[in-house]
């Protein structure tokens, strides 16, 4: 099967409208969550389906409450380029796993305290 990346092509527009956003964001939501599985594959990532798709949620979920129009547009433009970019294998293996990174390390994303940074010598 040969992927022909115009047929993944999205037109950058600037959104004017709430509800026009809102759909757009659900469009690229539901593209990004049929290719989960495809995406672990393509990448021969060893993490389970739940997981792949819970990172793609938490990703949207991070972004909810912006309400600036502009800033949406952009926010869905950048997806849609990541999108096309996954799904295209235009990406190195370390890109896609810098999303699973903090589940992968935790202790090195643990939250530290001064102290803990002064023992460390990192402070």
């Amino acid at each position: 099967m040969t992927i022909r990346p115009t047929n993944l092509a999205v037109t950058t527009r600037v959104y004017t409208d709430m509800a026009e956003s809102r759909t757009a964001t659900i469009h690229l939501y539901r593209r990004f969550l049929r290719q989960v599985p495809g995406i672990i594959r393509l990448y021969q990532a060893e993490i389970p389906l739940a997981v792949g798709r819970s990172k793609l949620r938490q990703e949207f979920e991070r972004q909810r409450y912006v309400t600036s129009l502009p800033v949406i547009s952009i926010l869905i433009a950048k997806g849609n380029m990541e999108y096309q970019e996954t799904v295209n294998f235009w990406k190195q293996k370390a890109q896609l796993f810098k999303y699973f990174a903090q589940e992968e390390y935790p202790e090195r994303y643990a939250r530290k305290t001064f102290v803990d940074k002064f023992l460390e010598g990192t402070a």
